[in-house]
């Protein structure tokens, strides 16, 4: 592999070792520094020794799970063989005994059976003792190796279990017993197929089992003993354990045998000499013994420490030769990355010459070449780039500066707006800052706006206008006509645009106007429903015609114009509607009041006249005469009504209403009108009700206004209530009383609920226009509460009564706005 770096623009260089080699050395140790090359390495050599490890552990813990099942298989099987003989040595001596149970007990027989017992203590030399039992329990004949025969004893064995237990079962297995502390024996009974064959019992020496255990050899310190039932040794190679009768119950393989739980529940545990052994068991039928095959873990699995240690060493010089082949590779794949690294770094920096040389046959080599290209291309477009960023920058100069007169032009136009909102009646003011920001934004040295007077256009706001100008302008209004822009303007009804006025052969050149200096000219009309209302006129000294952009930027400055015209004009005139309306209202209510006060002289006259002879002061009056007084009386106190409340509203809407403010109880006025509309609501059978709490506290305002609306509440409830109640009640809290009149009248639409507070206005049901009324007292009573700061409201449903509520404060110490 070679790999280079080529600073001639599409050369090859020699090799790096041919311009770099007396500097190898170091370039040997910057490539061992390498971030890349030691993380190649690293992860080559972690690769391998994980795979490595991985495999080894695999087949450590597989070979160790083999072998620990193939030790345990060897020893299981010794262990049943163990168990099968020792099963058939205590199935033959039963075989051997069985025989001297075939004969029932007579006398002719004891010889016989004498015979036969001696017969099978020479067949049998584990037998050294025999005695039979006879149907009753009783001894009748032993014969033993080591003591003298007895015959006819009569010892009584029928409460011995040796009698009792083979009687039940047919045969009978003993515990383990030493004789003379030398020796394990068992006793083994059989009872013969008849009752009266009787039991006999054997003493067996189970030393010979020790043959059996002793031949068993598991490697070179493995070793098998023997438990019966209750976890006593039985046989053992070590005769001094048998012999001092030891229990191994507390053996953890011994008890899970004795629960039996299966040989896999244990196969590692203690011995007897608390060593760490490999352990099987095989049960001895039918005794219920257990034959044991153990051997020392150290001595099972010593073979599996070697083969571990082998591997140990594999995996070390495998380790040692990744980290040879994992720095040899790292430096064949950093080699050429560094070369493509510094290469694009100088391409990077702004070589675009640079080119990188690269001979590995790979996907590196692909790279670099693709580095190349892209170098070429880089070198090829980096000419047209500056032409490309100096026309773009052109073309944002362009757009910039675009987009910063429209900015101009919307401030302009929104401080435009914003004079006209916040100078809705001054005029002067608009027309000022519209001058100054056409001036500013369309590079005009003078501008001013017309405005129409009479049949002809005066000046009314200036820009840069010269002083002897502007009262050139003031003294010469602008007429229709083509020697002026104005003139042609107010002509024609559209902008118009003259490049130089001087070498216009229409525009009529004065003295005045040579001595401005003004060339180029803009007029635009200020347009209300197409008819001129104005013109604004702008100038520059230079001959520079306007852009378009400048042109409609006016046009927009024309329109806002016409807004703020019509604004102040709409404002003049509703101003002056306003005040004709007032006078008129005025004059309306002074009418009123003085018509109300002349109306009520003469009809007060009349009433009183009229009760003056209802009581006889001239005499007694006629039924018939009397009558018609009544009804005058009637009628006219209605009228006494009605006129009182037309001259309380002039006065309320004239404003010479005022209060009376004084110290006055909310309880006895509330009593005062109940008792003045008491004989109304008894007229028409009502249940009329008053509630008013005993802890009221004092209160300030008009009693005799407050009293006026309370009664035409009350009155209202009762008149349009035809039978039911109607009830009063008043309330106080936070500085305010609250009064409620309610009823159970026909009810008030939710329609009328606020029509009624009107002025002549009334409910559009039947009742209500059956009941009669002016439509004025509510409103009146609405003008009174509202006077003293409060407020007056309803809540109705139709059908089901009304109830009118008005809330005042407690202390009303000056009349609240105008009535």
């Amino acid at each position: 592999m070679k790999a280079d770096v080529d600073q001639n623009s599409g050369g090859l260089s020699s090799g790096v070792t041919d311009r770099l080699g007396p500097t190898r050395s170091a370039v040997g140790a910057s490539i061992m520094r390498s971030r890349l090359f030691i993380k190649y390495t690293v992860l080559f050599v972690a690769v391998v020794v994980l795979a490595l490890v991985a495999n080894g552990a695999f087949e450590v813990w597989f070979s160790y799970q083999e072998h620990k099942a193939s030790l345990i298989d060897v020893q299981e099987q010794q262990a049943v063989a163990a168990a099968d003989k020792i099963e058939e040595f205590i199935t033959q001596i039963e075989s051997q005994v069985g025989w001297t149970t075939q004969l029932p007990w007579t006398n002719g027989t004891l010889d016989q059976r004498r015979f036969d017992a001696l017969r099978l203590l020479r067949q049998v030399p584990a037998i050294t003792e025999l005695a039979q039992i006879d149907a009753a329990g009783h001894e009748q004949l032993k014969v033993s190796r080591l003591t003298m025969d007895v015959v006819g004893s009569g010892v009584d064995y029928s409460n011995k279990p040796e009698f009792t237990q083979a009687v039940a079962h047919k045969v009978y297995y003993g515990p383990i017993y030493f004789r003379r502390e030398s020796e394990p024996y068992m006793t083994l009974s059989l009872a013969g197929t008849r009752r009266d064959t009787g039991v006999s019992i054997a003493q067996v020496n189970l030393k010979l089992i020790w043959d059996v255990v002793s031949k068993i050899k598991v490697g070179e310190h493995g070793r098998a003993y023997v438990v019966d039932a209750d976890g006593r040794l039985v046989a053992h190679p070590d005769i001094s354990l048998v012999l001092r009768n030891t229990d191994m119950s507390r053996l953890a393989q011994v008890r899970s045998a004795r629960k039996g739980s299966s040989t896999e529940d244990v196969r590692e545990a203690v011995d007897i000499g608390g060593r760490e052994v490999l352990t099987a068991y095989a049960p001895v039928n039918p005794l219920g013994w257990f034959v044991f095959v153990e051997t020392p873990i150290q001595e099972a699995y010593a073979p599996l420490y070697k083969s571990i240690q082998r591997t140990g060493y594999v995996l070390l010089g495998a380790l040692a030769l990744a980290f040879v082949a994992g720095m040899f590779l790292a430096g064949r794949m950093v080699v050429p990355i560094q070369a493509l690294r510094a290469g694009a770094a100088r391409i990077g920096s702004g070589d675009l010459g640079q080119r990188i040389a690269i001979k590995s046959g790979d996907e590196v080599e692909a790279l670099a070449n693709q580095f190349n290209d892209m170098a070429g291309k880089l070198q090829e477009s980096y000419a047209d780039l500056e032409k490309k960023v100096e026309q773009r920058t052109h073309e944002l100069s362009e757009r910039t500066r675009e987009l910063s007169a429209s900015l101009q032009q919307q401030t302009a136009t929104a401080d435009v707006l914003k004079v006209i909102s916040r100078s809705t009646f001054d005029l002067q003011s608009v027309l000022n800052t519209l001058v100054e920001s056409a001036a500013r934004l369309c590079e005009a040295d003078m501008v001013n706006i017309r405005r129409p007077k009479g049949m002809s256009f005066l000046y009314v706001a200036s820009h840069g206008v010269p002083r002897e100008f502007s009262d050139y302008l003031k003294d010469h209004p602008v007429e229709p006509n083509r020697g002026t822009v104005a003139g042609r303007v107010l002509l024609e009804g559209k902008p118009i645009h003259i490049a130089d006025i001087q070498a216009d052969p229409e525009y009529t050149m004065t003295d005045i106007i040579r001595r401005t200096g003004f060339h180029t000219i803009l007029g635009v009309p200020l347009l209300r429903e197409g008819n001129p209302i104005g013109v604004i006129i702008l100038a520059r000294s230079a001959v520079r015609p306007f852009t378009e952009k400048q042109i409609e930027v006016i046009t927009i400055f024309a329109d806002q114009a016409v807004i703020a015209i019509e604004n102040v004009r709409l404002f003049e005139e509703i101003q002056e509607k306003s005040r004709q309306v007032e006078e008129a209202s005025k004059h309306k209510s002074q009418f009123l009041a003085n018509m109300s006060h002349e109306l009520r002289t003469p009809l007060n006259a009349i009433l009183g006249y009229a009760e003056l002879i209802l009581d006889g002061i001239y005499g007694e009056a006629p039924e018939k005469m009397r009558n018609v007084l009544e009804r005058i009386q009637t009628n006219g106190k209605h009228l006494l009504g009605l006129i009182n409340d037309v001259l309380d509203l002039s006065k309320i809407e004239a404003g010479q209403l005022v209060l009376t403010l004084n110290d006055y109880s909310v309880r006895d006025m509330m009593q005062g009108v109940y008792i003045a509309v008491e004989p109304l609501a008894g007229n028409k059978r009502l249940n009329f009700k008053l509630e008013v709490p005993h802890d009221l506290p004092p209160a300030r305002g008009d009693e005799r206004r407050l009293s006026q609306v309370l009664l035409n509440l009350v009155g209202n409830a009762i008149k349009f209530t035809d039978s039911g109640e109607v009830a009063m009640k008043v309330a106080a809290a936070n500085g305010s009383y609250t009064v409620a009149v309610s009823d159970t009248g026909p009810g008030i639409a939710q329609a009328d609920q606020v029509k009624i507070f009107e002025e002549f206005q009334q409910s559009e049901s039947t009742h209500t226009k059956a009941k009669g009324g002016t439509g004025l007292g509510l409103s009146i009573a609405k003008r009174i509460v509202e006077m003293h700061g409060g407020r007056l409201w309803v809540e109705s449903t139709l059908g089901s009564g009304s109830t009118f509520f008005f809330t005042v404060p407690l202390r009303v110490e000056q009349q609240a706005g105008k009535a």
